[in-house]
């Protein structure tokens, strides 16, 4: 039956129904850079943000079949070119041993993985990835015995809500399952310190009812609103094509009316499948596997989560090689699944895309908003960009949350851009609202982008603390002294992002007229704002911090506190000394040579004066020292290490020539005494050549002819000195070398994963 208006062919036979539409996916080889992961199959991928996680999995290396326990990262935020990047080694302490045939699934942004195989060792662990801090963790598990997940591979794992639900596998020794194993987290995905009494995570198996699936491995579990999904797979003796519906409101598994799954068109095993969410009904996907002996598949198969009818969509572009035992993620950013690597009689290690936007929602996409936050008042313009819009006399931007929703017209800019005028939210009041797009009436996008609604900025809710405006501090004129001013909103809520407008004047209390402090602002743009100031002088200051509501009138609103009282006092403290001071002089230097002590050295013929600053006083003492350099000023000094002043050249007193020597003193670390050293076979320093008058031509001679003053000798300026003559231009140093960019250190070779002699179909068993 053709049914012209939806395009869509039906058919049905043996108690089943199909359909074939003009819907479309479209294939495409992803365009990399970066080195993807070794060709494997039995290894997991999935999306966390911009970037999805690739991990484990068996392949070849040196030669051999082995499992792998490396981490690999595909960043996702250009969707026309996909970056590969291989995070560090995993193994050992930082993570788990090396397997394939685990599962791997995102819960919040941590990955969490259960069983495995590596040769004919099986596992139970259950290991956690935190992606923001990069960082392995086991779980130490809880729960009854019975009741704890045994050690298997080639098993499901599904996230309903926070719980992880584990069903199926192969044991070993002919040993198939059919058991259904809840992993409750407890508190281990959050901060313990947050919480008064953290739980441990726990193994359970829940009491079903019904008749479920008979034992088996190698199938595929998905989940929809209130269902769980197992589809096909095998055990040692057939494969299977029946499909099965877990009831989670009653864990009673689905046997009769309208909501029995239909079988799937042929007995597979090895497939991947994942039900997406579309607006009305999710959409379950099922690519590659097998079916019989080695006849791999790369077919892709959708059915409708509401009407329980399995579509075959029409196939745009050239499909992968057949295969199976690969891992498929789900970008809805892009509305992408992306397919790596796989089985078909050899490794594969090629990354693909598919197109799935037409199946799951229009055929246009919403991929982010900006801003994304805005007043609860509404009237602020953002840009929706996307992909794939079109020009429409109807543009819908619908803002929701839950059954509240307003929908306001939007104005096409180009195929990636759409904007629009935000609605006034104060209904509902300040929230997150989910944004989508309807144009043309083709219907609204799925993908939910997020705009945050926010109250006005409440001046007496804002409030400020730090050094700057405790006034147990001892703050000292002229020098910065920070503090923070945390804006809130009419909720008393804090503020996200920056933008608003705060007013800090610093006065003298006593004196409203003396000179004011200088003050600078930092906006955070996360509702913090960090406020430096100074003052110029010691005294009592008055702080007033003001919240600027831009309104009309203008007005600055005090916020919470304000006005603030410091006071400040003078930096400098005259220092009393012990011993006897050097004399007052012109032209002398203060070196630092070390901890608690500085040296005096030139302007008059005294020896080194060494001041001592401990904190039982500071004292004065001439340093014992012989081979002292001739008496100078003028001179270069600076400290080294090792209580070492170095000083150089300078004018002697005696005679009043200039010198260019090197000496160096070396002060005793207990003592006030030293030692002087002179310098010897360094090159001198020499002085650089007077520079020459320019030349100048005869023509321009006789135009700058001027009578001279009378007072003035030729060659001199009115004050006696030499007149300044124009330096001829001079041509940059040539370097001695190009210094050429150091070479990339190559990474480190990872450690030689165990190795296994079976190749691919005997480590199935």
């Amino acid at each position: 039956l053709w049914r012209g208006l939806q395009r869509r062919l039906l058919w049905t036979g043996g108690g089943r129904a199909w359909t074939r539409t003009m819907q479309s996916v479209t294939w495409e080889e992803a365009t990399l850079k970066g080195t993807p992961p070794a060709p494997r199959s039995g290894h997991t991928f999935v999306v966390v943000g911009s970037k999805a996680y690739l991990f484990g999995g068996t392949g070849r290396h040196n030669g051999k079949a082995c499992a792998f326990n490396d981490m690999h990262t595909l960043e996702l935020s250009n969707s026309e070119l996909l970056a590969w990047a291989a995070l560090a080694q995993t193994g050992g302490p930082k993570g788990p041993p090396a397997r394939s045939r685990h599962t791997c699934t995102v819960v919040k942004h941590f990955l969490v993985v259960v069983g495995g195989l590596d040769h004919r060792a099986r596992y139970a662990d259950v290991w956690v990835y935190d992606t923001k801090a990069k960082t392995w963790a086991e779980l130490a598990m809880e729960g009854p015995e019975d009741e704890r997940f045994t050690a298997r591979a080639h098993h499901t794992a599904t996230l309903v809500d926070d719980a992880l639900y584990v069903f199926g596998g192969y044991g070993g020794h002919g040993k198939s399952s059919n058991e259904l194993f809840v992993l409750d987290f407890g508190t281990a995905l959050t901060h313990r310190n947050d919480i008064a009494e953290p739980t441990a995570p726990t193994w359970s198996k829940p009491n079903l009812k019904g008749k479920g699936p008979s034992p088996r491995f190698d199938h595929t579990s998905t989940w929809f609103p209130e269902k769980l999904v197992i589809l096909g797979g095998r055990d040692n003796v057939s494969m299977h094509n029946d499909t099965h519906h877990l009831d989670l409101a009653t864990m009673t598994w689905v046997e009769e009316g309208n909501s029995v799954p239909p079988a799937y068109s042929m007995e597979i095993s090895n497939h991947q499948s994942s039900a997406i969410e579309s607006v009305p009904n999710y959409k379950m996907f099922c690519l590659t596997g097998k079916k019989g002996l080695n006849e791999y598949m790369n077919q892709v198969d959708v059915m409708d989560c509401g009407s329980l009818v399995w579509n075959s969509p029409t196939v745009i572009g050239t499909p992968p090689t057949e295969r199976e035992d690969t891992a498929m993620a789900y970008d809805p950013k892009t509305c992408k699944i992306l397919l790596f690597g796989g089985w078909s009689n050899r490794w594969l290690g090629d990354t693909w895309t598919l197109n799935v936007s037409p199946i799951i929602g229009p055929p246009y996409a919403c991929t982010s908003v900006s801003p994304d936050i805005g007043p609860v008042f509404g009237d602020s313009e953002i840009s929706i960009r996307g992909m794939q819009f079109k020009e429409s006399s109807k543009i819908e931007v619908r803002f929701g949350s839950g059954k509240n929703e307003v929908i306001v017209p939007g104005t096409f800019v180009d195929t990636k851009t759409i904007t629009c005028q935000t609605p006034n939210f104060e209904t509902y009041g300040a929230m997150e609202v989910d944004v989508r797009v309807n144009i043309g009436g083709e219907g609204w996008t799925v993908n939910k982008m997020k705009f945050r609604y926010f109250a006005n900025t409440s001046a007496k809710n804002c409030i400020a603390f730090g050094p700057g405006l405790n006034p147990t501090i001892k703050a000292v004129y002229g020098v910065e002294i920070p503090f923070l001013v945390c804006a809130k909103d009419t909720c008393n809520a804090k503020r996200t992002s920056g933008g608003d407008g705060f007013v800090v004047e610093v006065s003298k209390e006593d004196d409203p007229k003396a000179p004011k402090g200088s003050v600078r602002q930092v906006d955070n743009d996360n509702g913090s704002h960090e406020i430096y100031y100074s003052v110029p002088s010691k005294g009592r200051y008055r702080i007033d911090v003001g919240y600027d509501d831009l309104g009309n009138p203008r007005e600055v609103v005090p916020i919470r506190g304000s006005p603030f009282y410091m006071d400040f006092m003078d930096p400098w403290t005259y220092q009393r000394t012990q011993g006897t001071a050097p004399l007052k002089r012109k032209n002398g230097c203060l070196t630092s040579v070390g901890p608690h002590k500085v040296c005096l050295f030139g302007g008059d013929t005294s020896t080194v004066s060494v001041l001592t600053t401990g904190r039982d006083g500071w004292s004065w003492n001439a340093a014992e020292a012989s081979g002292q350099p001739a008496s100078r000023r003028d001179h270069g000094q600076a400290s080294a290490t090792g209580g070492t002043m170095v000083v150089f050249g300078g004018t002697l007193l005696d005679g009043g020539d200039e010198t260019n020597d090197l000496s160096t003193f070396t002060a005793d670390a207990e003592n006030p005494a030293g030692m002087w050293a002179s310098i010897k076979g360094i090159m001198p320093y020499t002085p650089l050549p007077k520079r020459k008058a320019p030349r100048v031509e005869r023509a321009s001679i006789a135009a700058a002819v001027a009578p001279l003053p009378t007072h003035a000798e030729e060659g001199e300026d009115e004050a006696g000195g030499a007149a300044p003559s124009a330096a001829e231009g001079e041509s940059a140093p040539t370097a001695e070398g190009e210094v050429t960019p150091e070479g990339e250190t190559a990474p480190a070779e990872e450690e030689e994963a165990p190795a296994q002699e079976e190749e691919e179909e005997e480590e199935e068993e």
